[in-house]
C-alpha cells in the first residue's frame, strides 16, 4: 500500500512546514481541545483548568493557519461548566461563517457523573456567548458524551453523541438549522455501540453527512452516512473481527472527497493492532507501527488528504504524519510533526484553503499541560 516518496515531490513543502508552536497560559493547564475549519479561518475550543477554578472554556481564531490566534473569548461563562473535560471527550466546536456552536457535557447523575448536554452560541464569530438549548430530547440527567459537531454544504450544524436512553448506549444525531437555536428531534443511528470510544462526524460539498464510530461485538469501527437525511446502513470500517470486553477508549478520523469517505481507525486485535486506513467497506491498509494510535484523518477540496496519529518509540511519544494525493491509494513517508519526550497526544487535524492544521496537547517535565500545532502544506513546490 505504501511506497516511497521523495519528500520534495509529495511531502508538499514538508521542509518549509511551520515549527510546532506551543502555547500556554501561565498558570493554566490545558486538558481538552477542539478545533474545527471554516475555509482559511481556524475556531479552536480549549478547556483550560487553573488551581483554583475548575474547568473553563475558551475560544480563538487563526486565519494565517496558526501563526497567530486571537485574544482568547470566555465561552461557558454563566453557563453549566463541562464535566472532566479530558482527551477523548473534548468539549466540541463548529462554525458557518459568523455562526458559532459549541457543545460539551455537564455533571448529571450519571455513575460517573456526567450529565445533559450544554451548547453556547456565537452571531458574531466568537466575539460573544450566550447559552443555546440542550440538543438532547430525552429529558435524562445521565450522560450524554462523546460528542462531535460539522456543518454540512447548507451551513446546518449537526451533533452525534452517546447515550442510554433505551437502557443500551447509543448513537444519536440531531441537526440544527439555525445555527443552533433550535435542534430537530433526536435520531438513534446504531441503537448498540461501544461505551465509551470518541465518535467523529465529517460532512462533503455535496451533501453527504457521515459518522464514524466503533461498534459493541465486535469492537470494529462503522461509518453510517446520509444525503438529504436519508441514512443508509452501517459500514464497516476495518474488518478486524476484534472481540474485547471494555471500551478501549480509541476514536478514529473521518474525511469526505468527491471521490469516497476516507477513515482512520484503531483496533487493538492482536493481528493487526495500530492505526489503519479504510475505505468502509473496503480493504484496510496499516500506516505506522503496531503502536500507533489515536488517528485523525482530513481532506482538502481538492482531495489531498492527511493522517496523523501518536506512536511509542525508544525516546517516548512522537507524533506521526503521512500525505496522501490520490485518494489513499498511496501514501508518503511517515514523518515526525513533535518531540517526542514532549509527551505530546491525541492529535487533530484540519484542512484549510491550502494546507493542514495540526493540533494536540503535550505535557512537559515539570510544567503545566498547554496545546500546541504546526501547519503543513498542501501544494506542490
Amino acid at each position: 500500500m505504501t511506497r516511497t516518496i521523495l519528500l520534495a515531490a509529495l511531502v508538499l513543502g514538508i521542509a518549509a512546514a511551520l515549527e510546532a508552536k506551543p502555547h500556554a497560559e501561565a498558570v493554566a493547564g490545558v486538558f481538552a481541545i477542539d478545533v474545527f475549519a471554516d475555509g482559511s479561518r481556524m475556531h479552536l475550543l480549549v478547556a483550560e483548568t487553573t488551581s483554583d477554578e475548575g474547568a473553563r472554556l475558551f475560544h480563538r481564531t487563526s486565519v494565517d493557519g496558526g501563526v497567530t490566534w486571537s485574544e482568547s473569548r470566555r465561552v461557558d461563562a454563566a453557563m453549566p461548566p463541562p464535566f472532566s473535560p479530558h482527551r477523548g471527550f473534548d468539549p466540541q466546536i463548529a462554525a458557518a461563517g459568523d455562526l458559532l456552536v459549541a457543545a460539551w457535557t455537564t455533571a448529571g447523575t450519571d455513575r460517573w457523573g456526567s450529565g445533559p448536554i450544554a451548547t453556547a452560541r456565537s452571531e458574531d464569530g466568537g466575539v460573544t456567548w450566550r447559552q443555546g438549548p440542550n440538543p438532547a430530547d430525552d429529558g435524562l440527567t445521565t450522560g450524554h458524551g462523546f460528542l462531535d459537531l460539522a456543518v454540512d454544504a447548507e451551513g446546518a450544524f449537526h451533533l452525534v453523541w452517546l447515550d442510554s436512553r433505551d437502557g443500551r448506549q447509543g448513537l444519536r444525531h440531531a441537526k440544527s438549522s439555525d445555527g443552533g437555536a433550535s435542534w430537530s428531534p433526536n435520531r438513534t443511528l446504531q441503537a448498540g455501540t461501544c461505551e465509551c470510544c470518541r465518535n467523529t462526524l465529517a460532512t462533503g460539498p455535496d451533501g453527504t453527512v457521515a459518522v464514524l464510530f466503533r461498534g459493541h461485538d465486535p469492537r470494529d469501527m462503522k461509518v453510517i452516512s446520509s444525503k438529504n437525511n436519508e441514512w443508509r446502513e452501517p459500514l464497516t470500517a476495518g474488518d478486524f473481527a476484534w472481540k474485547f470486553d471494555g471500551c478501549p477508549h480509541a476514536g478514529g478520523g473521518l474525511a469526505v472527497t468527491a471521490a469516497a469517505l476516507h477513515a482512520l481507525v484503531w483496533t487493538g486485535s492482536e493481528t493487526h493492532a495500530g492505526v489503519h486506513y479504510v475505505r468502509p467497506g473496503g480493504a484496510a491498509h496499516r500506516l505506522g507501527d503496531p503502536s500507533a494510535t489515536h488517528p485523525d484523518l482530513a481532506a482538502t477540496r481538492e482531495g489531498v488528504l492527511l493522517a496523523v496519529w501518536q506512536e511509542r518509540n525508544e525516546e517516548g511519544v512522537v507524533l506521526r504524519h503521512t500525505l496522501s494525493d490520490d485518494e489513499g491509494a498511496n501514501w508518503s513517508d511517515p514523518q515526525s510533526i513533535a518531540r517526542a519526550a514532549a509527551t505530546a497526544t491525541h492529535p487533530r487535524v484540519v484542512a484549510g484553503r491550502d494546507g493542514f492544521l495540526i493540533v494536540w496537547t503535550e505535557t512537559p517535565e515539570g510544567a503545566a499541560a498547554r496545546w500546541s500545532s504546526a501547519w503543513i502544506p498542501a501544494s506542490r513546490p
